[in-house]
């Protein structure tokens, strides 16, 4: 089963062995891995490829479900947004993303959001869907907002920084309408 989710501007499908150098050069962006903590793909070309190869089995499983974000003109691979943290009992799992520097602050991200979600409730079948960041990390909720989720709260203190500090992580999610 081969996933392929279309929006106007970009796509989501499973990502393919050739992006490898790419995801690695993306996740060694030190403001991502400032809010994503360590990220094996960053370490090697061959790390990366085992994410992929690894994200790719767990497609296939129905664990999690990882995708590129592809610029539909270009075919240019831009980023990952995924799908885990799964509770099929509840029909309730965790949404996490990622868009390289190059690609900030032109909508890609709140539409792979969108496009995600949607394919999450009506084809996933799944009920609520969450999303938790960093404080300090404000852009993402603006993100959110914009793809129709809202905050929900925040755990005070709840996640452990680089430099030691404990900050807030807040939590924003959605509920299916459909």
């Amino acid at each position: 089963m081969t996933i392929k989710i279309i929006g106007s501007r970009i796509y989501l499908t499973e990502m393919k062995e050739d992006d490898a150098i790419k995801l690695n050069e993306y996740s060694r962006e030190p403001k991502l891995s400032d809010f994503s903590g360590p990220y094996k793909a960053s370490e090697s070309i061959e790390k990366a490829l085992e994410y992929i190869r690894n994200s790719k089995k767990n497609i296939s499983e129905k664990k999690f479900y990882i995708l590129g974000i592809y610029e539909k003109n270009t075919d240019e691979f831009v980023g990952t947004i995924g799908f885990f943290d799964l509770d099929n009992e509840n029909k309730k799992g965790e949404i996490g993303f990622w868009v390289a520097k190059d690609y900030w602050n032109k909508g890609y991200m709140a539409e792979a959001i969108k496009i995600m979600t949607n394919y999450i409730f009506k084809e996933l079948k799944y009920k609520r869907v969450f999303a938790h960041f960093h404080e300090l990390n404000k852009a993402v909720g603006r993100i959110l907002n914009k793809a129709g989720y809202e905050k929900e709260g925040e755990l005070k203190e709840a996640l452990k920084s680089k430099d030691g500090k404990y900050y807030n992580d807040v939590i924003y999610g959605i509920v299916n309408s459909f």
